[in-house]
């Protein structure tokens, strides 16, 4: 009766039918809702900003109520990069982002090229469109690195789009300037889409040797590809309620430009998805929200100076067995433990020894079996507590 496409597993994996067993108190170090770590969120500026007896009137537009985009455009003005307000179209979540530029690119049966490791959202909106996902690899060595030439082989005839997530997540490694140079090239060459999933871009721990390419996305030349940004005040303003992204259209040429965005408009219009009081709360939405973005990268920083100087602290014999990869940004951190054991295993350990959840890096697509990833957005004395007892497992290995 139902479409194949919908023919998932639903029965729960072995770590959330142990969660939903249980009688102790935990702790989650996997929290990445910002309105759930005590936050202390602007409130009358926000309800001001919703409040709006303009509302009141619908006033539809398939790319979005000028005004909200004006002050998107001006966010990107405020870091250097001329966006117009023409290049925007905003949609209700990057999901939905995501899922008109599927519709976009891709026939049925067609392929984007994604990377490993990455937040696997991607599987389900892919599946949904009937689109292929073709995972290239992130490879680390002191930091992380894409495999240029695994993607190379990858592509085919089938191929439509290349995502760049910058920064990953959860890797929290950002594209640097000559790997972005390389994609861009490799896209134009092949006539293929570039993708590029931007939430996390303004939380940076460490943008050393890391030059944002936005400027390189809005450049009209006739020989780069056409390029889709995808952002929102989800993770920018950190309110996921708010349902306001955008894509924003750049490179390729001008025709090339118009083509993309006169076709994401007829799907936007079709959806009419993006609410009106958000739209004409934009503006001050991301004011507000630059204040709580500012917690939220003080909050990023405090948890990990915390994780830092617990794993420093571990004695000698355990001090090598639990290691951080180095990251540059985002709101996540990646462990790697023992490989003695699988990270479902670890993952259940720490559950049901020290009482702390964390994510098995399998979630994530890893490919080494001892990953765990940990949100540092928890509230600061529970992630201390989460992670020592956590780390004291691991001094008992």
């Amino acid at each position: 009766m139902f479409a194949r496409r919908t023919q998932w597993d639903l029965r729960p994996n072995a770590l959330a039918a142990a969660l939903a067993h249980r009688t102790r108190p935990w702790t989650d170090l996997t929290v990445s809702n910002p309105t759930a770590v005590g936050l202390d969120y602007p409130a009358a500026e926000i309800a001001a900003a919703w409040a709006s007896l303009a509302a009141l009137r619908y006033r539809p537009d398939p790319r979005g109520w000028l005004p909200a985009r004006e002050a998107i455009a001006n966010y990107y003005r405020e870091r250097g990069v001329a966006v117009a307000p023409e290049q925007l179209i905003l949609t209700a979540s990057t999901s939905e982002g995501y899922a008109h530029l599927l519709r976009l690119l891709c026939d049925p049966g067609d392929r984007i090229h994604v990377p490993s490791p990455s937040y696997p959202l991607l599987d389900h909106l892919a599946a949904l469109a009937d689109v292929e996902i073709a995972r290239y690899p992130l490879w680390y060595e002191q930091t992380w690195h894409c495999d240029l030439a695994a993607l190379e082989q990858q592509l085919g005839e089938r191929s439509r789009a290349i995502l760049v997530i910058h920064p990953n997540n959860p890797t929290g490694s950002y594209c640097r300037t000559e790997e972005w140079q390389a994609l861009s090239q490799m896209a134009a060459r092949r006539r293929l889409a570039l993708i590029v999933d931007e939430v996390f871009f303004d939380y940076v721990w460490d943008f050393a040797g890391v030059a944002p390419p936005m400027q390189a996305y809005c450049a009209p030349e006739t020989a780069a590809p056409l390029v889709f940004v995808l952002n929102g005040f989800s993770k920018l303003c950190g309110l996921p309620q708010a349902k306001l992204a955008w894509i924003a259209v750049a490179g390729g040429d001008g025709a090339m430009r118009r083509s993309a965005l006169e076709k994401l408009e007829i799907i936007a219009d079709t959806f009419l998805s993006v609410g009106g009081a958000v739209q004409i709360g934009a503006a001050a939405l991301l004011a507000a929200g630059a204040t709580v973005r500012s917690q939220i990268s003080a909050r990023v920083a405090s948890n990990l100076a915390v994780l830092d100087r617990a794993l420093a602290s571990l004695p000698p014999e355990s001090a090598t067995l639990v290691t951080r990869y180095a990251a540059e940004g985002g709101w996540s951190a990646v462990l790697r433990w023992p490989n003695v054991r699988s990270d479902e295993a670890w993952a259940r350990m720490l559950l049901d020894r020290a009482d702390v959840l964390l994510h098995p890096g399998h979630f994530y697509d890893f490919a080494s079996e001892s990953a765990l990833v940990l949100s540092l957005l928890p509230d600061p004395s529970d992630f201390a507590a989460g992670v020592s007892r956590a780390l004291a497992l691991a001094g008992e290995l």
